[in-house]
């Protein structure tokens, strides 16, 4: 009985090694697709991500490209904004000048306009015309420079602006790009591992 129990246990541990190496390889096999002449032909590991998840990462590049391409574009409109207002401000005092001599070339007519007597009127025509003639002539000097340097400095805005939402622009369209390229890559990527 004892010889027994003594060739009973190894006996038992032998099967027992055995429906475990059994068990393994079933296991193994459960992963493997076929089984070439070669060897096994494992089963290929499952990629990262998912096809979903490569076009959910791309989604949220190309939100993120345009909520940055928003951004600085407002910045770009803003920073013009406010230096057209800078500029108002000269326009307004530039206004106010031009006012100023035009109220005074209406006033000297006009107290020209209240003498009754014609030799008095004529002499204050001519007193008043010559000082009206020079405030005329600095009206219209005024009136020119201030229209020309306006006019430039618009430009420049005009310019800055394009510049600005240029880059805005060509910033967006690589971000873009780079989203689609990251996709590409991530579709490549699971491609190969399926084949």
């Amino acid at each position: 009985m004892e010889a027994q129990h003594r060739f009973g246990r190894p006996e038992t541990n032998c099967r027992l090694y055995s429906v475990l190496t059994i068990f393994l390889i079933t296991f193994c096999l459960g992963y493997s697709e076929t089984v070439t002449s070669k060897g096994f032909d494992w089963m290929t590991p499952e990629p990262d991500q998912t096809l979903d998840e490569c076009h959910d990462e791309f989604t949220i590049a190309c939100a993120n490209a345009s909520a940055v391409f928003a951004e600085s574009y407002d910045h770009c409109e803003l920073n013009a904004n406010e230096t057209i207002v800078n500029l108002e401000v000269d326009v307004e005092l530039e206004r106010l000048q031009i006012e100023l001599g035009s109220s005074e070339v209406c006033g000297n007519l006009q107290l020209c306009d209240t003498l009754v007597d014609d030799l008095e009127y004529f002499k204050c025509i001519n007193e008043k015309g010559t000082r009206n003639l020079d405030i005329l002539t600095e009206i219209t000097y005024n009136s020119t420079s201030a229209y020309t340097r306006l006019h430039e400095d618009y430009d420049e805005v005009h310019r800055t602006f394009l510049l600005c939402s240029l880059n805005a622009q060509t910033k967006y369209m690589e971000d873009i790009r780079q989203a689609h390229r990251e996709l590409t890559q991530c579709r490549s990527e699971i491609d190969e591992l399926s084949v």
